[in-house]
């Protein structure tokens, strides 16, 4: 009889424990779907900044400044290729010699092309006819938008502005089943590169 006792009381004890484990089973594959949705948008903010700012940033194998109508004090200096800020040396950030304003061009890529981008992660994925295993656990929607935002005092406001500025806002958005809603913000500014110097032999 006292067998019976102990071992309906353990029975019990572990019955007790069965909503605590499932509790925190659920818990572990929220967290794993959403570390997974993280880095997957992650991956897409990452790979979309590394195009160029716009499709006429690229001129001739050079990377220049664009003219924008954003804030006035970053405008092109009359009669240069220099702004306030610009260190006037050859091989360092400029204007391109003629006004260049930004712009679409057939066949060029640049971040502005991902706006309105979407796409769907799976576990599986349909491509060229076939079925392909991948590595997500769970199916993930991710939204790109791409906003021109104010470049008064850099301040990057989260609103879209009208027209053109000197920095460009990617927001990837991250959704999918049973998970919430996030997003992930990334910024690029139209500020050309710098030359590298060569030594010559």
């Amino acid at each position: 009889m006292i067998e019976l006792v102990i071992a309906i009381v353990i029975m019990g004890i572990a019955v007790m424990t069965l909503p605590l484990m499932l509790e925190r089973t659920q818990a572990n594959n929220a967290f794993a779907m959403q570390q997974e949705a993280i880095l997957a948008a992650k991956t897409q903010l990452g790979d979309i900044i590394t195009y160029p700012w716009d499709d006429n940033s690229l001129q001739n194998d050079i990377v220049a400044v664009l003219d924008t109508n954003g804030d006035n004090d970053y405008n092109r200096t009359a009669g240069t290729t220099r702004r306030k800020g610009h260190v006037i040396q050859d091989k360092r950030r400029k204007f391109f010699n003629a006004i260049t304003n930004p712009g679409d061009v057939a066949g060029v890529v640049s971040i502005s092309d991902f706006n309105g981008d979407s796409q769907t992660l799976s576990p599986t994925s349909d491509i060229a006819g076939e079925s392909t295993t991948l590595d997500y656990r769970f199916t993930i929607d991710l939204n790109t938008t791409v906003n021109y935002v104010s470049d008064s005092a850099f301040a990057f406001p989260t609103l879209t502005q009208v027209g053109t500025s000197n920095i460009k806002m990617i927001t990837v958005e991250a959704s999918g089943d049973e998970m919430s809603t996030f997003s992930l913000r990334a910024y690029s500014a139209n500020i050309g590169e710098s030359q590298l110097l060569r030594r010559n032999y």
